[in-house]
């Protein structure tokens, strides 16, 4: 790589750090171009030059997230370790997750913006393959969970699979963004709920 095209790719890395930060605190709808530039300390011809429009800026911000999160969570359920310490650990990882991010009621609406990134084909593709992949590692920890005797060997995997995706909506959805902050514990009565159901531990 020569000196030009290392220029260009540590300008492009610097703007991508801006504006991650940005729509990190403040949502994609509130940073404008010339918040990100001004961050990053270029020009905003250079933002468009490198990246054509925040648009393309939100969707590798989107993507890296989704990405990240995987990467965390495979770490987490993966190594050597007992069904309970695993599952307890992802509780663990969601709920701190959940604390890092700007509650709803402070106005940041990351996936809510008029760029529409909760229906942008390219993003609905990331987030699918995502979910599927979360999908993967939960289920193979519910296969460890049968082995040690934790998880009921009665339950399909098709009933396994719809009530995960159910779960890790539950996330997303606006009236948990909004509870979350008031009751930090929600994440724990959720993992409860999905390890328990509503009898509870015996």
């Amino acid at each position: 790589m020569d000196g030009f095209a290392r220029r260009k790719e540590q300008s492009k890395e610097e703007i991508r750090k801006a504006a991650w930060e940005l729509f990190s605190q403040f949502g994609v709808d509130k940073v404008s171009m010339s918040d990100i530039a001004r961050k990053a300390g270029v020009s905003p011809a250079t933002i468009y030059n490198n990246f054509d429009s925040k648009e393309a800026l939100a969707r590798e911000f989107v993507s890296g997230m989704v990405e990240g999160l995987v990467s965390r969570a495979h770490e987490i359920v993966t190594p050597q370790g007992s069904y309970q310490e695993k599952i307890n650990a992802f509780f663990q990882f969601i709920s701190a997750m959940m604390a890092g991010g700007k509650p709803a009621s402070e106005g940041v609406a990351v996936f809510t913006s008029s760029i529409d990134l909760q229906n942008d084909p390219e993003i609905r593709e990331i987030r699918t393959k995502a979910q599927e992949k979360m999908l993967t590692l939960l289920l193979g920890l519910i296969e460890e969970g049968r082995r040690e005797g934790q998880v009921s060997m009665e339950i399909s995997e098709e009933a396994l699979r719809i009530y995960f995706v159910l779960f890790m909506d539950a996330f997303t959805h606006a009236e948990f963004q909004q509870q979350y902050p008031r009751n930090p514990n929600l994440v724990n009565e959720l993992g409860a709920l999905m390890l328990y159901g509503l009898k509870g531990k015996k």
